[in-house]
Formats: C-alpha cells, sequence, structure tokens
C-alpha cells in the first residue's frame, strides 16, 4: 500500500475532469433533485453548477445546522421545495454505485488520508492480486484532501469532497 500513490491518475472514458467549487469548512454535501451540487458549511450553503463550477446560489444563516434532520441525512431546502440527501456528517457516505455498474471506492491510508477509486464493475477482477488496483485511482488537483465521494442523482457526474470544496467529475 505505501506505493499506492503512483498509482493515481485520471479516471478512464467515459468520465473526465470537470470543476473544482470551492469553499472552506465543507461539513456536510450532497446533489439536488435537479443534479446541482449542494455544499452545507457552518454558516452558509451553496448550490453550484456541476459542469462549470458556477455558484448558483448561496444563502446565509446562522441557524442551518436547524434544517438537517435529526439522522442527520437529509437537509430541508425550503429555497428549492425540497429534501436534499447529505453525506459527509455521522451518517451517510454518497452514492457509490451507478445503474450500470460504476463504482467509487474509498481507501483509507493509514496517515487517514483517503485516495479515491472508479471502475465499470462489468470488468472488475482483471486478476489484479492487489483489490485496489482494479480500479483508477483518482488524483486531486485541487482539494488537498478528499474526505467524501459520491454519483449525482441521474449518474452523470461524481464528486469527491472534501473541507476545501469538491472536485466533480462528468461522463463524455
Amino acid at each position: 500500500m505505501k506505493k499506492i500513490k503512483t498509482y493515481l491518475t485520471e479516471p478512464s472514458a467515459p468520465w473526465k475532469r470537470g470543476s473544482f467549487i470551492g469553499g472552506a469548512g465543507l461539513f456536510a454535501c450532497g446533489w439536488t433533485q435537479d443534479n446541482k451540487v449542494f455544499m452545507l458549511f457552518p454558516d452558509y450553503f451553496i448550490i453550484a453548477d456541476p459542469l462549470t463550477g458556477e455558484r448558483e446560489s448561496m444563502i446565509e444563516d446562522d441557524d442551518l445546522i436547524q434544517r438537517l434532520s435529526k439522522d442527520n441525512l437529509e437537509f430541508d431546502l425550503k429555497e428549492g421545495n425540497q429534501k436534499v440527501k447529505v453525506f459527509g456528517l455521522r451518517g451517510g457516505n454518497g452514492n457509490h454505485f451507478t445503474t450500470d455498474r460504476w463504482s467509487l471506492i474509498e481507501i483509507q491510508q493509514e496517515s487517514q488520508e483517503k485516495i479515491f477509486g472508479i471502475t465499470d464493475y462489468k470488468h472488475f477482477g482483471r486478476s489484479e492480486n492487489e483489490f485496489w488496483k482494479n480500479y483508477d485511482l483518482i488524483k486531486l488537483h485541487e482539494l488537498e484532501f478528499g474526505q467524501w465521494c459520491g454519483f449525482s442523482p441521474d449518474e452523470k457526474y461524481f464528486g469527491i469532497f472534501g473541507s476545501g470544496g469538491a472536485e466533480i467529475f462528468y461522463r463524455v
């Protein structure tokens, strides 16, 4: 596992690197019903376009925590008349599988740093001795560390999220 970082790369086709959406102190994230990136901070949240990274809205409110469900798995997005499924708190970990068998993985290092990978499960188990070699391990460009990952509801995007923001990837 010590040499795992030498395998960091870009995800293979049909996936491409998309936008970076910055923000310090991210502690929960998710996707809106219309596949926008949702990022929750202690006193504000943003909704951003996953392809461009453009922030479509930013709402500041010192009482945002009150809008989380008791189990911390949903955020009441009153502005959009919807409940956003969030991950990153004590529960929830994002959607790691698509209906056409793409899979995301989080590999936690001894240093507690996570490495993220993606694979097409149709071709999983390429006779690799080490499990993680079945995945394209993703090199982060903007985030120092990633903490969570997940596919969007329409499965056209996935994000790697950390306390400093999100790196978004999309299908070509």
